[in-house]
């Protein structure tokens, strides 16, 4: 699967190679739950001719000599290493004198010394998902089991600067951490990180016969504000205050 980003010049796709999978279930997790729209179609996994493919066209869609790859989940280690090495055979194979980069998204629990040894190897940049000091973070982001998951993805974070592996975090603000801007920020600059997503999170409830919870664009009116959300002063305040 891939999600356009049409404002962007040149072209740029984000791939999701496995489609909601993932070994988390965030409380406020957009994407997990369209799981359920995939019960009958086990096609939003990628095969190997759709990434062949889909490298190809991207590749010769593009108009410039630089060529970026974004990888992005559901949970994109849940792919085997083996996928990511044959994507980079096809960027090679499909590259015509351009410069491909890559760059992966992850929740970091997954992540092992031969993971980051292939990231260091090939010069990708990884993001890694994390919301702050352990109680911010593991207010939200539990396993299946509703088990935190910070100790993991800090472990994921070591590794990669043990291998000297380029990363960035991506950080939700929600209704929690958004009050301790403060906390928030140091914590990231004691863990050495140079690059920081902020994404304010604002989603409705609005149930589905399916079991989905969360409110679609289509559903422009009704449903509840979602208990996670941020209120627009908490996200002022804390974009004044860092």
């Amino acid at each position: 699967m891939s999600t356009y980003a049409p404002f962007a010049k040149p072209l740029y796709v984000m791939l999701k190679p496995v489609g909601a999978v993932c070994n988390l279930a965030c409380d406020y997790c957009y994407y997990l739950e369209k799981a359920k729209l995939y019960k009958e179609n086990p096609k939003h996994v990628m095969s190997e001719e759709l990434l062949e493919k889909f490298i190809e066209e991207y590749i010769n869609s593009q108009t410039m000599p630089q060529v970026l790859f974004t990888w992005h989940g559901g949970e994109t280690l849940m792919r085997p290493l083996s996928f990511y090495k044959r994507a980079m055979e096809l960027q090679k194979k499909y590259a015509r004198g351009r410069t491909i980069d890559n760059c992966i998204q992850t929740n970091g629990t997954m992540l092992t010394d031969e993971w980051c040894e292939f990231f260091r190897e090939n010069n990708w940049l990884v993001g890694v998902s994390i919301d702050g000091p352990q109680e911010f973070h593991d207010e939200y982001r539990k396993n299946k089991q509703g088990k935190p998951s910070f100790i993991k993805v800090m472990q994921g974070i070591n590794l990669l600067k043990k291998h000297k592996v380029e990363w960035n975090a991506m950080a939700v603000v929600n209704d929690y951490n958004a009050d301790y801007p403060l906390e928030f920020y140091r914590f990231f600059k004691e863990l050495d990180c140079h690059y920081i997503q902020f994404a304010p999170i604002v989603e409705r409830i609005f149930k589905h016969t399916d079991g989905r919870h969360l409110a679609s664009l289509a559903e422009q009116e009704g449903g509840e504000l979602a208990d996670f959300s941020i209120t627009p002063e908490q996200w002022g305040n804390f974009l004044c205050t860092i």
